[in-house]
């Protein structure tokens, strides 16, 4: 119906006439428009209007503006609404959901907007007159509008100046009417589909008796693509094929994958019409079978060669600025991908092209990325990580690294996935550990260089990704730093018999007595230049001038004990004593002193030495800018700390019976935590607020001028930047060691000299003695032989002891102690004539102050 002015209208003349009701042509084999109906050359009735002419000069997008659009624009109105099919007219769009219904917008100057006006509409609008009935298939003329619902009844509305309405009039109805079809009395017509052109209008029909095959509809087949059909499709791929269907295979395989809409679309959770809810929070995506299906692929090589090669070709066409949520769907897909890849190839290529393209995302679609891994399962992120370590630890193995953009994308991938895990919370975190992998040590070298040049670069982990170092890597770079620091300030110049020093002392000197140990140590620290802490440190003891490690650990060890213990009134503990803090009241004499706390806490990290500093890992989060929290509290005082938790979960009720306010008592002090409002009493309305308050109160506000001090002179002698490296409990780890003891490792890591082997008879009994000491006993000895009473906090592999034999007469050896150098972890161990004498010199040795008061 509508004018009949061209032979493609099936009309069979050319001459300007006009139809107002459907009229049945002779037979067209193939409708114009964008839903096409074929079935070979088979002959379908249709109901014509006029001529299809695709598409519209201009598209009206939700907006509070009447403008243009040179690039997609999301129309944020219709998300959540499962919009399946969209048809456009020349001024006016209308669109489709899964559940039958019509919106419209744009111009309603032909009421084909249908919504009983002839206004325009800025955003979609839903046709109400529709409502009730489940519109399947809809099409847009240039100024009218069809729909056709599930009982295959047709309607329309807009311009009728031509007929193209099918009403039997010329009429603009702002309403959907029905189109009466032609019928005879022995074959009622089944409408398939229906096109709008221009100024005309038509549908496809079928008796009953036909069934509806065709190609293409408004309910496009990618909407139709099942699970099914891409396991078959993929199943096909991998069988035996010759060289006829390989092409056609080949053909497949490039169309899937380098395209983005096809790889999204063949792995959405269709279940249950779940990818209708895509949004930041929700990929839309069945990344189980998605890793199914890619499985399958790699396990033929000619078959991934046309995968990787389709892929390669996808990645740069990829589109920085994607219009909505479901254009970022691909990278889920891509990292996928990359995880089964390794598996099977040690290629970098691909990765490095995948995460040059995620870096080159606008941050507000990063945010979504980062939100979507935020969602995943533990396993998953896992997978996810593990793709991106790999890929950076090949390149770090080769020589030399190459510092260009590639690596840095890799490394700015998995800052993005850190900063995802940061932000989700519980059980669903995975371990900050999994992020990192051991740097090579010459890399760290090279790296530090750069750090520590004039030059304006930056260097490649250290600054900005420190991360992805292992506790080892970073101990390692801590180290490297300072060893070279300490010959800067020793001012050495290299020679053919090694570093030499320029300027004499060379090294930060403390000469000491060991029965004014603290009062010495404090007076010669107060006297000291700052830039001399930077030396490396040789303590000397009672005149004794001999340059040995051992006096260095001896000095720490007993320093520590003493000063921080009850004894010193130094600090505060808490109720058990086990756990030392500052003083919330302190004068300045005790800031001076916490001060140098603070430097011989730094020269312990800066010379290597593990110290007894029995603070909790507040006191560490504190050094890097890490807020406290309520479990730093519980942490410390596990009494306080239950009692505030158990504020939080109070009822109204329980909390206004309890009668507290704002007043709490610490370190002997009420202090009232809200002085604007005295006396504050506690609700559930502001129940988080007091414990916020309390925490705050115990390790910050109360203990600010002290632990300034405290933080300025331990940073007299670390480097700020180099520790902040650690995390809090890394930074504990080194500084204090670990309680944690491997005593088989112990054993299996000792090796002998001079005469000593792992059969030899004092050697067994010398086992069997050190089986049967105490759990005490045993840490005095790590104390006697290394010089620290705590393991390290990599663990005891770290720790390789030498037995030797201690060469001495053979009627004095069973008079002597074991002895040991505790710079090389060395046991000299005397041949005892019987395994009962060498349990009491040994035992009688790991006496703790018996070495250092003699």
């Amino acid at each position: 119906m509508g004018p009949g002015l061209q032979r493609s209208a099936g009309s069979g003349k050319e001459e300007a006439w006009h139809r107002f009701t459907p009229t049945p042509p002779g037979s067209v084999s193939d409708p114009p428009g964008p839903g096409r109906c074929r079935r070979g050359a088979e002959l379908r009735p249709l109901c014509l209007w006029r001529c299809v002419r695709l598409g519209q000069k201009r598209l009206w997008t939700a907006r509070t503006a009447r403008h243009y659009r040179q690039t997609p624009t999301l129309v944020h109105h219709l998300n959540m609404k499962k919009t399946i099919y969209i048809s456009c007219g020349k001024d006016h769009t209308a669109i489709l959901t899964k559940d039958g219904v019509v919106f419209t917008f744009g111009s309603g100057q032909y009421g084909q907007l249908g919504h009983n006006s002839f206004s325009d509409e800025l955003r979609p609008r839903l046709v109400a007159e529709l409502w009730g009935a489940k519109v399947i298939k809809i099409a847009c003329g240039r100024h009218h509008t069809l729909v056709m619902t599930d009982a295959k009844k047709l309607y329309s509305f807009g311009c009728g100046d031509h007929g193209q309405l099918g009403h039997g009039e010329e009429s603009h109805p702002s309403v959907p009417l029905p189109v009466q079809l032609p019928q005879d009395a022995t074959d009622v017509p089944q409408i398939w589909n229906i096109y709008a052109g221009g100024n005309c209008s038509f549908a496809t029909c079928s008796s009953n008796e036909l069934q509806e095959v065709h190609e293409g509809s408004n309910s496009d087949s990618l909407n139709n693509v099942t699970q099914h059909c891409v396991d078959n499709m993929i199943d096909k791929w991998t069988s035996e094929h010759n060289s006829k269907t390989w092409k056609k295979i080949k053909q497949e395989i490039k169309r899937t994958f380098s395209s983005a809409s096809c790889m999204n679309q063949s792995f959405l959770e269709r279940r249950n019409d779940k990818h209708f809810l895509t949004s930041q929070k929700f990929s839309g995506l069945r990344l189980s079978v998605a890793r199914l299906a890619f499985q399958k692929l790699v396990k033929k090589d000619d078959v991934w060669a046309e995968v990787e090669a389709a892929v390669t070709q996808l990645i740069p066409s990829l589109d920085e600025k994607p219009v909505g949520v479901e254009g970022l769907r691909i990278y889920l897909l891509l990292f996928q991908l990359l995880d089964v890849i390794q598996k099977h190839k040690q290629s970098t290529e691909l990765a490095e092209a995948v995460a040059a393209a995620v870096v080159k995302l606008s941050a507000d679609n990063l945010q979504v990325i980062v939100d979507w891994w935020s969602s995943l399962s533990p396993s998953t992120m896992v997978q996810y990580v593990k793709v991106w370590k790999k890929t950076l630890s090949t390149i770090l193995s080769t020589s030399p690294v190459p510092c260009n953009s590639g690596v840095k994308n890799l490394l700015l991938v998995l800052q993005y996935m850190y900063n995802a895990n940061n932000r989700t919370a519980g059980c669903q975190r995975i371990p900050e550990k999994t992020f990192c992998l051991g740097i090579n040590e010459a890399f760290l070298q090279e790296d530090l260089k750069v750090w520590r040049s004039v030059s304006k670069n930056k260097p490649l982990i250290l600054c900005r990704f420190p991360f992805v170092m292992d506790l080892k890597s970073k101990i390692i770079a801590f180290n490297i730093d300072a060893n070279w620091t300490q010959r800067k300030h020793q001012k050495l110049v290299w020679t053919i018999f090694g570093w030499f020093p320029q300027t004499s002392p060379h090294f930060f000197e403390l000469r000491l007595k060991r029965a004014s140990l603290l009062d010495g140590t404090f007076t010669q620290l107060a006297a000291a230049d700052h830039s001399a802490l930077k030396k490396p440190l040789v303590v000397y003891f009672d005149e004794d001038l001999k340059v040995t490690d051992v006096y260095k650990r001896d000095f720490f060890h007993h320093l520590f004990c003493n000063m921080v213990s009850a004894n010193s009134g130094m600090f505060m503990f808490n109720d058990s004593k086990t756990l030392a803090w500052f003083p919330s009241k302190a004068t300045e004499k005790d800031k001076k002193n916490l001060f140098l706390f603070g430097v011989l806490c730094g020269l312990a990290l800066y010379n290597q030495s593990i110290i007894h500093l029995p603070f909790p890992l507040v006191l560490f989060k504190k050094l890097l800018d890490v807020q406290p929290s309520l479990e730093d509290m519980l942490e410390f005082s596990p009494c306080v700390g239950k009692s505030l938790q158990q504020i939080l979960v109070y009822e109204d009720d329980v909390l206004e019976n309890l009668y507290m306010d704002f007043l709490i008592d610490w370190d002997g002090t009420e202090v009232d935590l809200d002085p604007q409002n005295p006396k504050r009493p506690l609700t559930s309305q502001n129940k988080k607020e007091f414990v916020d308050a309390y925490v705050n109160h115990a390790f910050n506000t109360s203990v600010e001028g002290v632990f300034q001090e405290f933080r300025r002179g331990f940073f007299q002698v670390c480097d700020r930047d180099m520790v902040k490296l650690f995390q809090p409990s890394e930074l504990q780890g080194v500084l204090v060691g670990q309680d944690v003891y491997d005593w088989a490792k112990l054993k299996q890591n000792t090796v002998y000299d001079l005469g000593y082997h792992v059969g030899h008879p004092s050697i067994l009994a010398f086992w069997e003695v050190f089986d049967e000491l105490t759990e005490d006993q045993k840490k005095d000895f790590l104390w006697f032989l290394t010089g620290f009473r705590r393991a390290p906090i990599l663990g005891m592999d770290h720790i390789q002891m030498t037995i030797r034999v201690k060469q001495v007469q053979d009627s004095s050896r069973d008079q002597l102690f074991p002895e040991s150098l505790t710079c090389h972890s060395i046991l000299d161990l005397p041949l005892y004539s019987t395994k009962e004498i060498m349990r009491n010199k040994l035992t009688e040795a790991l006496i703790p102050e018996r070495g250092f008061l003699e």
